[in-house]
């Protein structure tokens, strides 16, 4: 099972029993197996290569309406969607055993990786997907992270690096707890307790990512050497919406290093129009060695 599969299984749970509902989605789920396993017709198509997913999850979609929970709904439409359709059978039976049990899809003993964060945060996100929660809780995760990427022992100890899980949540919930919604929290507090991440900022700044594009907008970090001007954020927001050919949604910081103008980032794509750069492109057609800063960033 894809770890994103199972992170958002996690998610679901939680919403669950947030919700007074664990126990219901458990015995939906274990219900819906048991069906597969006396309907081969309705196997076939759900585990059918030749249906595409998205006609997949609309089947389920309009078979289990009004019958089981939309929690249930929304976890099977995820099986469907995102697993091979050679495993959707094996993987709706694997969730049913992990969610029956005590240890209900626990980190321990697991690859607790940042595809389990992604999927985890894909289903909260999606809890509140049209409301205008999903932009505080965006926000929020944008900056917490900018706070941690300015503090290189707060990052270092987030990512993972000599200290342990409970010990990482605990200084979230210091930090946040009462402090920024609930998701926020929860979705921050899930990604402190992952053992095997790389860069705990670089996380959080894709679930950013994911709440943008659940609003159908892509995320823009600007960094200027100075505070930028509502003007000039309106200026460079249509200039990159039309580079990109979709809404962006600015998020701004200062770095007084670039020396002027600005360095635009939209996923993995850089406009980088800082007189920083324009420096160091002078010191290389004049044969001169490039400055340490430009070397790290590039």
């Amino acid at each position: 099972m894809r770890e994103s599969l199972r992170g958002y299984a996690q998610g679901i749970l939680y919403l669950a029993r947030n919700s007074g509902k664990s126990g219901q989605v458990v015995d939906e789920l274990g219900a819906f197996d048991r069906l597969l396993g006396s309907q081969e017709m309705l196997s076939e198509v759900i585990s059918d290569p030749s249906v595409s997913p998205t006609k997949r999850q609309s089947i389920l979609g309009d078979l289990l309406a009004s019958k089981v929970d939309p929690l249930v709904v929304r976890l099977l439409q995820a099986v469907v969607g995102t697993e091979e359709p050679r495993a959707v059978l094996d993987s709706i039976s694997e969730l049913v055993r992990l969610t029956s049990g005590e240890d209900v899809i626990s980190l321990d003993g697991g690859f607790a990786t940042t595809g389990r964060i992604a999927g985890y945060s894909q289903a909260l996100l999606e809890s509140i997907d049209g409301t205008g929660d999903l932009e505080i809780v965006e926000s929020e995760l944008f900056e917490f992270a900018r706070i941690v990427e300015s503090d290189s022992r707060l990052r270092k100890i987030l990512s993972g690096l000599g200290s342990e899980a409970e010990q990482r949540k605990s200084l979230v919930a210091s930090l946040l707890e009462g402090k920024t919604h609930a998701l926020t929290l929860r979705i921050t507090e899930f990604a402190a307790s992952t053992d095997r991440l790389r860069d705990f900022v670089e996380v959080l700044d894709s679930v950013v990512e994911r709440a943008a594009k659940l609003r159908n907008r892509r995320v823009a970090v600007i960094q200027s050497a100075a505070e930028l001007t509502q003007g000039q954020i309106d200026q460079i927001s249509a200039a990159l919406a039309r580079a990109m050919g979709v809404e962006v949604e600015m998020r701004t910081s200062v770095n007084p290093s670039l020396v002027g103008g600005v360095v635009a980032v939209v996923g993995d794509t850089v406009f980088d129009g800082s007189v920083r750069r324009r420096i160091e492109q002078l010191r290389v057609r004049l044969g001169l060695p490039a400055t340490v800063k430009s070397r790290e960033r590039n």
